[in-house]
């Protein structure tokens, strides 16, 4: 009997990737293939036992942010400090580019003007994308500071309203917190974090939530409790990173 031979486009789909990351796997030798004239094929059988390896194998390859949800996730974002964060916002925002979305940067710890030249430094065109408002840039803090949880909420919710009456059909945003966002009290940033996480199941909006984690053993525990409340979690450093689809546990007495 002869092998099924499936195509880059199915592969992706099976995936939930793209077909530009199933090429580069391709042609980096980490997922097998076999070229007839010039497609690519997978066997089904070869795709299976890959799979079977690792869960999470092939998303530890560069491009390990193509496997976020196209439409509706919630991805924590550990990262190690400034300059990672903002290499792992550029190049989130380089895929939403890439796939036609618009942008929402939100600020808490962050300068807008800071997030303009940071990400203008990293090849995003922030002032052709501002002009366009095909990317806002919202000062989270401050709508904490007027209106509490709500105000951040609300202006996710709002902009992704905003998104779908201009024609898109997601917005792709990310808001990096601290822990000592939400007025310093993290009991405080977990609601937010839950509340957001309930408001994005509703919407097409896929945020992305990096965090600056410099001692670990400090904070283990906090970065618990927000894994907890996001549906997919990114380990990140120095333009590389693996990215987990998360279960999270409520834990319960007597567990």
């Amino acid at each position: 009997m002869k092998e099924r031979l499936l195509t880059v486009d199915e592969v992706a789909e099976i995936l939930r990737t793209t077909p530009n990351t199933i090429y580069r796997w391709l042609r980096a030798g980490k997922l097998p293939g076999v070229k007839i004239g010039k497609e690519w094929r997978i066997k089904k059988e070869t795709l299976a036992a890959k799979l079977t390896e690792s869960n999470t194998a092939i998303v530890k390859s560069e491009g390990f942010l193509d496997s976020i949800d196209r439409q509706h996730d919630h991805v924590l974002a550990v990262t190690r400090d400034t300059n990672n964060l903002y290499n792992l916002e550029a190049e989130f925002f380089k895929i939403g580019l890439s796939r036609g979305y618009r942008l929402f940067k939100g600020c808490w710890w962050q300068h807008p003007d800071d997030v303009r030249q940071e990400l203008s430094l990293r090849g995003l065109p922030i002032d052709k994308l501002e002009e366009k408002n095909s990317l806002t840039i919202v000062n989270l803090t401050d709508e904490y500071n007027r209106s509490g949880n709500t105000g951040p909420v609300q202006s996710w919710s709002d902009e992704a309203r905003k998104t779908l009456e201009m024609g898109y059909n997601t917005m792709w945003g990310s808001g990096s917190p601290h822990l000592l966002s939400c007025g310093g009290h993290f009991p405080n940033l977990i609601e937010f974090e839950s509340t957001l996480d309930d408001v994005l199941k509703k919407l097409p909006v896929v945020g992305l939530c990096p965090y600056i984690f410099e001692a670990m053993d400090d904070c283990f525990g906090e970065m618990v409790d927000l894994m907890n409340h996001h549906r997919s979690v990114i380990f990140y450093n120095d333009n590389s990173g693996i990215l987990l689809k998360n279960n999270p546990i409520v834990s319960r007495a007597g567990f």
